[in-house]
């Protein structure tokens, strides 16, 4: 009888663990248990915070500590070159515009670098934003020519605490909207998934075919999917053991998805997700 209640007790704490998972939506678009490749990014990268798919299988990747951008080779995997535009500093994510490179400072600043692989130049755009909004995905949004900025804090300038805001920089005039596009409540995400860990933005994509706006946090290891209009559809979870700490997000043209990882006692890696619909 004995065997019988501890067979049945952890039988018990075995699918309450299994229904914790299912708070979050079903993935049906990609298996993000099972990554289809993995890169082991080298030591500079190991803060990598950001990333932009070039062409000829080619990434472009920032750290958090240098400012630098590297250009990595996915095929020989390795860093062909290593680009200077900025002192050292808290930059968070990397966007590509042709032969312009933009990078985001945790403060807010956006860092706009001209001829980014032959002749280098750089130029300071400051927004409103400042490091309590804690700037950490920059997302290059051709069809509106804008970039779109994702706040890990919340500086409280418009709204509550409990929201994170994601902005639009217009590339037409060189200015951030006030107006967020998106408004992230830690209610309804708390509520609707029953999860205690609270939903702070590390980096942000579109999805090429299906336009919605995807959001991954870092914290709680989440990825969220929005309508083009800013409306929560889905939170998957990201709790995998390759996702050890998700920083990076960006879609290829066929829908692939990439997420990179920081090293976080492990080695720093970049994970691509085949589009399964």
């Amino acid at each position: 009888m004995r065997l019988i209640l501890l067979f049945l007790s952890f039988f018990i704490l075995i699918s309450c663990q299994k229904q914790l998972k299912v708070n979050f939506d079903q993935c049906n678009s990609y298996n993000l248990n099972q990554p289809e490749k993995i890169w082991k990014m080298p030591s500079e990268l190991n803060e990598i915070s950001g990333i932009a798919l070039l062409e000829n299988q080619k990434l472009a990747a920032q750290n958090d500590e240098d400012g630098k951008i590297f250009i990595y080779d996915l095929n020989n995997k390795n860093i062909e070159k290593t680009i200077s535009f900025a002192k050292d500093g808290d930059y968070e994510d990397i966007a590509i515009n042709g032969d312009t490179a933009y990078i985001l400072r945790s403060d807010g600043t956006i860092f706009e670098i001209k001829n980014y692989k032959t002749e280098p130049k750089t130029i300071k755009h400051h927004t409103f934003l400042s490091q309590d909004d804690d700037t950490e995905g920059l997302f290059f949004d051709a069809a509106k020519n804008r970039l779109l900025i994702a706040c890990k804090g919340n500086s409280s300038v418009l709204g509550s605490k409990k929201t994170r805001l994601i902005y639009e920089f217009s590339l037409e005039n060189n200015t951030l909207s006030p107006i967020p596009i998106i408004t992230i409540s830690q209610k309804e995400i708390k509520e609707k998934y029953k999860t205690k860990n609270i939903f702070a933005p590390s980096g942000i994509s579109i999805h090429p075919i299906t336009k919605n706006i995807f959001v991954i946090s870092s914290v709680g290891k989440m990825m969220a999917e929005f309508s083009p209009e800013g409306k929560l559809l889905k939170v998957f979870d990201l709790g995998y053991p390759y996702l050890q700490q998700p920083e990076g997000i960006r879609f290829d043209k066929n829908g692939d998805l990439y997420i990179s990882n920081e090293a976080k006692g492990n080695k720093a890696n970049l994970l691509k997700f085949k589009y399964l619909l």
